[in-house]
């Protein structure tokens, strides 16, 4: 017989509980949940009973900064690519709630810094819609493309005022970056800086760039190889309005953030 959890909002089974256990902050109820036989990338919206968005325990993990529990379920192989709602990855997650411990932790587990959702946005875009310094300045620092941001700031300046301090430091870090015309290995471990002509490609994918062959085998082995190919849109899209990209996001994260 498949154990069940008695919760407040009802009587869960072992996958539900997990993502349950996640989204409140239980550590201990995330390992009871996976010695019970849960799904570690079980979606909830694949129980037909529920009207949920989708949702995993490691997305949820994302959204509310669960840094434990996050590092927990990568150890025990939750996908970093796995989308939700408008093709959300639980990067762009962690990125727009400003988590910056878990957006390093991704991507220290083979996250892709440019992943795109279903709006072509990246996590450094989700990132400066919402004013998260701090993320930011890791997520250039790790590698990612400022210039996919540039729409985004350009908007922001045409704006009067610009905003708040935190809105203009995160435009002169993105500037900044653009400015050097520098980009970084997507290797965590190296992030040596380079031009774009002297940084190799990845050719699966192509949103990664490393500096040396060696650098790419790295990458691979530590979670590139599940990511690579699960994270590209169309360049032939058209860009969408900030404000419509930072209303969906809003409304998904609030959605979460309710429980």
């Amino acid at each position: 017989m498949a154990p069940k959890f008695v919760t407040p909002r009802g009587t869960l089974t072992a996958n539900e509980y997990l993502v349950y256990s996640a989204e409140f902050g239980s550590l201990r109820g995330v390992k009871k949940a996976l010695k019970a036989g849960a799904d570690v990338d079980f979606d909830t919206s694949s129980d037909s009973r529920s009207s949920n968005p989708p949702n995993t325990a490691l997305f949820s993990a994302c959204v509310h900064g669960r840094v434990d529990i996050a590092r927990l379920l990568l150890r025990k192989g939750a996908s970093v690519v796995r989308r939700t709602v408008c093709a959300f990855a639980p990067l762009h997650a962690a990125a727009a709630e400003g988590w910056t411990e878990i957006v390093d932790l991704l991507v220290q587990h083979g996250a892709t810094l440019d992943i795109r959702d279903a709006y072509k946005n990246t996590p450094l875009i989700a990132a400066f819609c919402y004013n998260h310094v701090d993320t930011v300045r890791r997520l250039i620092e790790l590698g990612a493309r400022p210039d996919l941001a540039n729409y985004y700031v350009t908007k922001r300046l045409a704006e009067k005022p610009v905003g708040t301090r935190e809105s203009e430091e995160c435009v002169k870090l993105i500037q900044e970056a653009m400015k050097s015309k520098l980009l970084r290995c997507c290797n965590p471990k190296c992030g040596k800086p380079g031009y774009r002509s002297t940084l190799k490609l990845c050719a699966g994918c192509k949103l990664t760039r490393y500096c040396s062959r060696d650098c790419q085998k790295q990458h691979w082995s530590v979670g590139h190889k599940k990511c690579c190919g699960h994270d590209v849109y169309p360049d032939e899209e058209p860009l969408p309005f900030q404000n419509k990209v930072a209303s969906m996001y809003k409304r998904i994260l609030e959605h979460l953030n309710q429980g």
